[in-house]
């Protein structure tokens, strides 16, 4: 649409308005074709002021955005004005640029220094346009162009002013989406960097500080810290990383704990709290030695409903809604690398409980009782003698068998404990295998044979291995070790003369029976506290067999023996 044609007056010829209106039209159109195809805002605003002091023939111009927030504009650039003033900021009543803030309206001046408030004397001389800059409504910036005498505008220049206005309010407004749209995706690319950064790290003191690095180098936030709760009927929290300009006055001292605050209310709350003007803010705790702080942003780190800590930047900016979400995301990546290394610790720490449980196990199933019966055999060994040296003698050898295997079984346990360098030359080192060396090089059955004939001594032994098929150390381990214990139990408790001991691979299970015919006792009693105090060794073997998935079952009556059962499933068997 065409706009009307402008008002003669004493500076235009009545020859001269058809010629300007023309140029005029013309230039609008080359104009707004010029600025629609430019997506960079500071080029584009550039090229929008040069534009519109071309349009009407103005010396020099300036256009400003407007900070809602302030309530001041911002000069953001300029044509032919003097240094300096890109980056000046006008309230309301200040120059051109305030004079339109305060009136909302368009100004226009015969000359500059009509203002109420000049910010620029040496160009008192010029006439002056101001015009408000608006998208549906709502304000978003100003322009203002000036001309040297003998040029003066009229409510024509305004008009074809404020139709350029329309058509640039367009083109700052697409542009300003595909700056918050870039920004939004560099910023994401960031987050997902971040991201990949915290979810690399598994100890918890190295994941806190690798998060608070890298916050700081690539999304630029001056000051950060990480508090993690650590009462949460309190809610206080203990500062374990900070980063950026915090590190100098606060790492290396004693640990800082936090209860209240603006950390403290983002706990309480579990939402992120955003304060912009910390002075106006009655919950705000300066951190030591940390100054010129004027906004503050805390994030709860949270998984489900509960709250594990806080995210918390300060800094002398102010922060944005976009400062909010990009930390809500970090804070989320951070709720889950926080559990999985706190789960990592709790495994570490449940595998070292576990180890040191199997070496109890295994310390009392094989050398407790290679002691045992050499303890017991030693007390034997003067009235053997009496009676008939050569006797004594054999058990005086016998004693040294077992507190020879018993060594070997010791230095197998503490080899276990150290990185394996060479078991071959470690064994041959000690002249001897031990019982777990034995079975990976004979296997179960023939470890069995040897250990139950070496240990019986003076019982009857009945073995039965035949149907057995080797299976996997680590089970035929767990096997050996009950069968340890349970020929034990017999040679320490049953008083027996015999002991029969079975070895079958049935069904995909694997069963070892180890029956004797001592004195037995009441299973059902022993179970609920009474009688003899709870064998240890038994409730070693039913923590190995169901280890496996099996199961481990006591047959005993007083005066007629007992059996021990232990069935396990065999190796590729599912439970």
């Amino acid at each position: 649409m065409a706009p009307p044609p402008p008002r003669r007056t004493s500076q235009d010829t009545a020859a001269s308005d058809p010629r300007r209106l023309l140029r005029q039209q013309e230039s609008l159109r080359e104009v707004i074709e010029s600025i629609s195809c430019q997506l960079e805002l500071r080029p584009l605003l550039t090229r929008i002021v040069h534009h519109a002091c071309e349009l009407l023939d103005a010396h020099d111009g300036t256009i400003g955005l407007f900070d809602e927030e302030r309530n001041v504009i911002r000069t953001e650039a300029a044509f032919r004005m003097p240094p300096g003033e890109i980056g000046a900021e006008m309230p309301p009543g200040v120059g051109l640029a305030g004079e339109v803030l305060l009136r909302r309206g368009p100004v226009l001046l015969e000359r500059y220094d009509k203002l109420r408030s000049m910010t620029l004397p040496e160009y008192a001389d010029h006439a002056v346009i101001g015009l408000p800059i608006s998208w549906h409504g709502r304000l978003i910036g100003f322009f203002g162009v000036g001309a040297r005498p003998p040029r003066r505008f009229d409510p024509r220049d305004v008009e074809i002013l404020t139709l350029f206005a329309r058509h640039a309010a367009i083109a700052i407004e697409n542009a300003r989406q595909y700056q918050r749209e870039s920004q939004r995706t560099e910023r994401l690319a960031l987050i997902a960097r971040i991201g990949r950064v915290i979810a690399a790290g598994l100890d918890l003191d190295s994941l806190l500080q690798n998060a608070v690095d890298v916050i700081h180098d690539l999304l630029g936030y001056p000051n950060i810290a990480i508090g993690l709760v650590e009462a949460p009927a309190t809610e206080t929290l203990r500062i374990r990383a900070v980063g950026g300009h915090y590190r100098k006055p606060i790492a290396g001292d004693p640990p800082l704990y936090v209860a209240g605050g603006i950390m403290g209310a983002a706990v309480g709350e579990g939402r992120p709290i955003l304060v912009n003007d910390v002075e106006s803010d009655p919950r705000y705790l300066p951190a030591p030695g940390v100054q010129g702080i004027r906004a503050v942003l805390a994030i709860p780190i949270t998984l489900g409903n509960r709250v594990l800590g806080v995210l918390d930047v300060e800094s002398g900016g102010r922060f944005t809604v976009e400062d909010s979400e990009s930390l809500q995301i970090i804070a989320d990546h951070l709720a889950v690398a926080i559990t999985n290394a706190r789960l990592f610790e709790h495994a570490g720490r449940l595998a070292a409980l576990e180890e040191r449980q199997r070496l109890a196990r295994d310390l009392h199933d094989s050398i407790t009782q290679l002691v045992f019966s050499a303890s017991l055999l030693s007390q034997s060994i003067a009235p053997a003698w009496r009676r008939d040296p050569v006797e004594g003698e054999r058990l005086a050898e016998r004693v040294v068998e077992l507190t020879r295997a018993s060594l070997v079984e010791m230095r197998g346990l503490l080899h276990e404990l150290r990185p394996a360098e060479s078991e071959a030359g470690e064994a041959a080192a000690r002249g001897a295998l031990s019982s777990i060396e034995l079975l990976e090089r004979d296997g179960l059955a023939t470890t069995l044979r040897a250990g139950a004939r070496s240990a019986t001594g003076h019982l009857a032994l009945n073995l039965d291995l035949e149907r057995y098929r080797p299976q996997s150390l680590k089970l035929e381990a767990s096997l050996y070790r009950m069968f340890q214990e349970a020929l034990h139990n017999v040679l320490k408790h049953a008083r027996a003369t015999s002991v029969k001991i079975e070895l079958a691979s049935e069904d995909h299970r694997v069963v070892l029976s180890v029956a004797d015919d001592g004195v037995g006792f009441d299973p059902e009693r022993l179970s609920n506290g009474g009688g003899p105090k709870p064998n240890l060794g038994l409730r070693h073997m039913r923590e190995r067999a169901e280890a496996l998935g099996g199961t481990l079952t006591v047959r005993s009556v007083p005066g007629r023996g007992t059996t021990i059962l232990a069935v396990v499933p065999a190796a590729g068997a599912s439970t």
